[in-house]
């Protein structure tokens, strides 16, 4: 029961993630205005969108490799997790749908390359506690509104594991986007 996850990327070796989830906070409201004020260089998820961290692990790799080719669509890797998060190609509707929200009592937390953890524990003096397990997130995620967000069939979910249909959802986004909204 890990309270949290520093991962390396395998591409790019100078770049690593921490994951961490914080559950029963009283509200995301200081950490947020902190994000937005840069005082604090963070992924802020809602965790009702979140299954497991590894769909998080997915869209935070695939952002660093967009930060180092300067393929982003956003203004940094951290909204960027954001974006790649999100199965829309508007950006405002990402931050919307995965972004967590002032009065959230839970949040995941993607910092991109926090070496030696000084962001995360900014983010626990703003908390006011300890993250907790990353196990406990399978228990705050909403699968009705991941499927509704997601728009997946109920033949996807009868054939798939939810989280590997998010996590290809991820991978394939630009090829699943391509062309909607074109006549």
């Amino acid at each position: 029961m890990a309270a949290y996850q520093k991962v390396t990327h395998m591409l790019y070796p100078d770049s690593s993630v921490t994951l961490a989830l914080f559950a029963n906070v009283e509200s995301c409201k200081n950490l947020r205005k902190c994000v937005m004020e840069g005082t604090v260089e963070a992924a802020l998820l809602k965790t009702a969108m979140i299954v497991d961290s590894f769909q998080v692990l997915v869209a935070t790799n695939k952002a660093i490799h967009l930060y180092h080719t300067k393929s982003m669509m956003t203004k940094n890797v951290h909204s960027e997790i954001l974006y790649c998060l999100s199965p829309s190609k508007n950006i405002s509707e990402s931050f919307r749908s995965f972004g967590a929200a002032d009065r959230d009592t839970s949040v995941f937390i993607a910092i991109v390359n926090d070496a030696e953890d000084r962001t995360l524990k900014k983010v626990t003096n703003i908390l006011g506690r300890e993250p907790d397990s990353l196990d406990l997130m399978s228990t705050l995620s909403d699968q009705k509104l991941i499927a509704k967000t997601y728009r997946l069939t109920d033949d996807e979910l009868s054939t798939f594991r939810l989280l590997d249909t998010l996590v290809s959802r991820i991978a394939a986004k630009e090829i699943i986007t391509a062309g909607k909204g074109q006549s």
